[in-house]
């Protein structure tokens, strides 16, 4: 793909039968042996869709060649507040995320797979190492990145109560030459029949993509989107964001984990690295929306004892000795559970003081939104097709 030159913005098959518009620009397949590696094919995350409560599993298949720096800073800044939107409607859903970079053959790797987690903080260290780079020749390897945005995602079973919702984002049409990689159309025909729905966002107007995208959209149960080729987020800064990103911080210091040694070892070396990531790599508006995330997410941390006895899954005084976070097993079972509610008071109070300068945060942003245009940009697009599509599965 040819990079488009931005000057202050680096930050940050398909033939659907015969409805797909054929579209190649000659180059010669690189031989199966020397093709970059992919990603290995995770191991699905088990779920209980049983369960009454609604769930959304969400997957960004994003280009991240040259030309796509401006979406991919776009799509750091407004990750969270996308998630928290959902998360905040009346039906309180759990929500997984997921990704997939790809770019193509002969580039640093055709693919890079992080599975659905309810480990936001994960999903976004692992958005905060895109970068854009390769391309060069304007087709990319899509049939791939749709096959493994499908197929190794580690997509849940099929449940009324859960929402499959995949978005394919890009500029470049799919190498129509790649007759080795799966077929976009069989790919996309198998995604309905998951009921997984597939939305295509194009970024920039290359004429030979829009029908390609709006083809796979349809054909996905989805919709189709045209926005700048920079991603076309706006990014508002407020008075509230940097006090917010401290309170989410002090939050994170709140983190206890448990079980065996080597597991409390890695919990702890995972969450500080995430912790100290955020805090030296991320935008202050990114580090607002994240720190509502963390007051209104039930399930914010992964292996925290206090978020699971909090929940309710898991009774503290079964929870063997040898198993119990340092500070808490030099005390009795009476004073362990006097500091346990103690922490849970204190996680309580930093909820607290985050939702109400949130909720001056949000009045501080409704007024300056209004001073601009009707938002067209990638942040927009999601918004609206998650608001539709989660309907039709009662999540409101």
């Amino acid at each position: 793909m040819k990079k488009v030159l931005f000057t202050n913005l680096l930050i940050a098959g398909v033939l659907l039968s015969a409805l797909f518009v054929t579209f190649t620009k000659s180059r010669a397949v690189t031989p199966p042996d020397s093709w970059p590696e992919l990603a290995p094919s995770p191991t699905p995350n088990v779920i209980n869709t049983s369960s009454n409560q609604k769930t959304l599993e969400l997957v960004f298949a994003i280009d991240t060649t040259g030309s796509m720096g401006g979406l991919i800073e776009g799509a750091k800044q407004r990750v969270w507040g996308i998630v928290n939107e959902v998360m905040q409607s009346s039906a309180r859903p759990r929500v997984r995320v997921g990704l997939v970079a790809y770019r193509d053959r002969g580039d640093q790797y055709v693919t890079q797979i992080t599975p659905l987690t309810e480990d936001l903080d994960a999903v976004y260290s692992r958005l905060m190492d895109f970068r854009a780079d390769g391309g060069g020749d304007t087709p990319e390897n899509v049939r791939r990145a749709l096959a493994d945005a499908v197929h190794k995602a580690g997509w849940a079973q099929q449940s009324n109560n859960v929402a499959q919702i995949l978005f394919l984002v890009g500029d470049a049409p799919p190498h129509e030459d790649y007759q080795d990689e799966p077929d976009a159309a069989r790919t996309v025909q198998q995604a309905r029949q998951r009921d997984i729905v597939v939305n295509t966002i194009q970024c920039g107007n290359l004429a030979g993509t829009r029908p390609v995208w709006e083809t796979i959209a349809q054909t996905g149960q989805g919709q189709y989107f045209s926005i700048a080729q920079d991603g076309g987020v706006a990014v508002i800064t407020t008075p509230y964001d940097d006090k917010l990103g401290a309170l989410s911080n002090q939050m994170g210091g709140t983190y206890m984990t448990y079980g065996a040694g080597e597991v409390q070892a890695s919990n702890l070396t995972r969450q500080a690295d995430s912790e100290l990531k955020i805090l030296a790599g991320a935008a202050s508006a990114a580090k607002a929306d994240r720190a509502l995330n963390k007051a209104v997410n039930s399930r914010a941390y992964d292996g925290d004892l206090l978020q699971e006895v909090e929940n309710g899954r898991l009774k503290l005084e079964e929870v063997k000795e040898a198993e119990l976070p340092a500070e808490l097993k030099t005390l009795s079972a009476t004073d362990r559970k006097k500091e346990v509610d103690k922490r849970l008071a204190e996680r309580q109070k930093l909820r607290d003081e985050i939702t109400q300068l949130s909720k001056q945060r949000a009045e501080y942003l409704e007024v300056e939104r209004k001073k601009q245009k009707q938002p067209t940009g990638f942040d927009a697009a999601v918004s609206a097709a998650l608001k539709a599509q989660l309907a039709k599965k009662g999540i409101r």
